[in-house]
């Protein structure tokens, strides 16, 4: 059995890769069925509410595997929430409010720039979740238009469907027991474009999230910044299953993410398939707590204490297996280990491993012999609280049950390997909403904006700007041209120094971050009318980065005329000094209250009449 330790062109066109791409982007307004606003916090909430959630059968009269691989966890949910930014729609308290009308304006201007067919009506549906990340047990959803088709390079690529959904909460610890969520993000309107499984290189995937994220920035309400957009990846090879990869925030890892899930799949192949050749098997449960309770390992101190026990299973065939890399950086042993840890553990040992991690070759021959393993057998070790520890060890049991791939869903690593996350949903999960009417959609009313690549190139022709600094602006918000027409004595290069290059020279000299947007008219507005210099900048925005009160007076420009005796005074003494020495003195001594280029001139015009 040969493993392979990368993917390359080749081996992705022999696989038979096929992906597709989930696009979300947060909207700006107020929440998607609340009069809440949609602003992110971090701060100490004004309180907290704790919940417990069970599956229920949908409309099927099924219960969602998905949801009922969550009750099984038997976790509780702490919510944080404010009084001031927290409805009782997210405390699920009350019935959702009629949907934004700004959001479903933004996601029909979506639907357009994508060639998209509207729907008639938007019904809203409950998709049922139960990790905790939604008070009322579902997410609402809500189809908009289906069958858009997306160019690229590597050719064309489907647009499935666009739906507008709210986000969820945000997960701010997890614990074995329970998992403590806030409350700001859960309600804001989501925009979610779902893409065919056409797309069949790595590359040409991230080249589609980046045109899908253009497109999606081309509306005037999308939130911007770390966080508000997130691309989830599907990947499957010809002889694997689908996986869904969550939370590829990062454009430049989705090529990574995507080969390792191939190297994934097709490793555990290849495991699976040695696993049956040497008929392996998988035992039961079995207690070792009395062989390791003496242990001098930490880690096994750690996880016996309370009631803490150690569990072990025996792995008839397994040897040597456990310890195989199957994606960068992660072995087979790594996998099962998800499984466990979605069940509340930190994580589990394996014999390919041991000895190590503090117990000993004597402990590990201890639990060989009380499992009564054989040359080519193995184990796995678990060491928590009881009731947690059993749980994990049957999740590993029930994933070593049948060697096969697994569709399930998978949670992006930085490294651009993923982990075991929860199994894939299946329709059950889904039902109609009953609180919300539907949505009669007015075609004719839809304004459809230019696309943001569109934009930058008429930014760029009109102001001669590189395609990378329009990008920058709009990106940012700023609109140039109605600055440089507002402020016409400030040259446009000039704005985008302020802008860009003046905060990284505060960085440097103050250790100062400094938005520059904030200050940006009343700086423009000054140096409109002359009343500061543009040598004086660097100084004010420090004070008003740090709220400090300004004299605007001291930064008024002097009239250098005046001045000429006063300067020809200074340099008469030093004129024999090199350039350099004389411009430094009297730059020094006027800085900020002079322009530069008058001031060094002058300069240059006195010391060559005095020599």
């Amino acid at each position: 059995m040969q493993l392979k330790q990368e993917i390359t062109e080749t081996d992705v066109k022999e696989m038979g890769l096929k992906c597709g791409l989930e696009i979300h982007q947060q909207l700006e307004g107020r929440k998607l069925f609340s009069r809440t606003p949609t602003l992110l916090r971090d701060d100490e909430p004004d309180f907290i509410i704790k919940r417990f959630l069970r599956a229920s059968a949908g409309e099927s009269g099924e219960v969602d595997k998905a949801a009922a691989a969550e009750q099984k966890k038997q976790k509780y949910y702490v919510y944080q929430a404010y009084k001031d930014t927290t409805g009782l729609v997210e405390l699920d308290e009350e019935p959702p409010a009629p949907p934004s009308k700004k959001a479903i304006e933004a996601a029909l201007q979506v639907a357009t720039l994508l060639d998209m067919h509207l729907i008639d009506q938007i019904r809203f549906m409950r998709k049922t979740v139960v990790n905790g990340s939604n008070t009322s047990g579902f997410q609402r959803t809500g189809l908009v238009a289906v069958n858009g088709l997306l160019e690229t390079e590597s050719g064309a690529v489907g647009v499935e469907s666009l739906c507008l959904e709210e986000d969820s909460a945000k997960d701010v610890n997890k614990e074995s027991d329970h998992t403590v969520y806030n409350l700001s993000r859960l309600g804001i309107p989501l925009i979610e474009i779902a893409t065919g499984p056409h797309i069949y290189t790595p590359e040409q995937a991230k080249e589609v999230a980046e045109h899908l994220g253009m497109v999606l920035r081309s509306i005037d309400n999308v939130k911007r910044g770390l966080g508000t957009i997130r691309q989830d990846v599907n990947v499957s090879i010809a002889t694997g299953v689908r996986v869904e990869i969550k939370g590829a925030q990062d454009l430049k890892l989705i090529p990574d993410l995507i080969k390792n899930e191939m190297l994934r799949q097709h490793n555990l192949l290849l495991i699976f398939e040695e696993l049956k050749k040497r008929e392996a098997s998988v035992g039961t449960l079995d207690n070792v707590t009395d062989i390791i309770k003496k242990s001098e390992s930490k880690v096994v101190q750690r996880g016996l204490e309370g009631d803490g026990v150690a569990l072990a299973i025996a792995l008839r065939g397994f040897k040597g297996l456990l310890g195989q890399q199957i994606q960068a950086g992660r072995r087979f042993g790594t996998e099962l280990s998800d499984y466990a840890k979605v069940m509340g553990v930190k994580g589990l040992f394996h014999s390919d491993e041991l000895p190590n991690y503090g117990i000993t070759q004597e402990e590990k021959n201890l639990i060989i012999r009380k499992l009564n393993l054989g040359e080519q057998d193995a184990f796995i070790l678990i060491i928590e609280r009881k009731d947690i520890a059993v749980r994990a060890m049957e999740a590993v049991i029930d994933r070593l049950s049948d060697l096969t791939l697994r569709k399930e869903v998978r949670v992006a690593r930085p490294d651009g390997g993923t982990s075991f996350m929860r199994p894939m949903p299946g329709a059950a999960r889904m039902y109609p909403e009953t609180d919300i009417d539907p949505i009669l959609i007015d075609k004719s009313s839809i304004v459809t904006p230019k696309l943001l690549s569109e934009r930058i190139e008429d930014l760029s022709k009109q102001l001669s700007l590189a395609p990378e600094v329009a990008k920058r602006l709009i990106r940012d918000g700023v609109d140039l041209i109605s600055l440089s027409e507002n402020y016409d004595e400030v040259k446009p290069s000039f704005i985008i120094d302020l802008l860009y290059s003046l905060p990284s020279v505060i960085k440097k000299n103050h250790d100062l971050d400094v938005d520059m947007q904030q200050f940006l008219e009343i700086l423009l507005e000054k140096l409109q009318n002359q009343d500061i210099t543009k040598e004086s900048l660097e100084e004010i925005v420090v004070k008003l980065a740090q709220g400090k009160p300004i004299d605007w007076n001291t930064y008024k420009p002097l009239d250098i005329g005046d001045l000429e005796e006063e300067i020809r005074s200074m340099i008469k003494p030093i004129k024999d000094k090199p350039m350099g020495a004389i411009m430094g003195q009297v730059m020094g001594a006027y800085k900020g209250k002079i322009d530069g280029k008058e001031l060094s001139a002058l300069v240059l015009k006195i010391v060559k009449e005095l020599n």
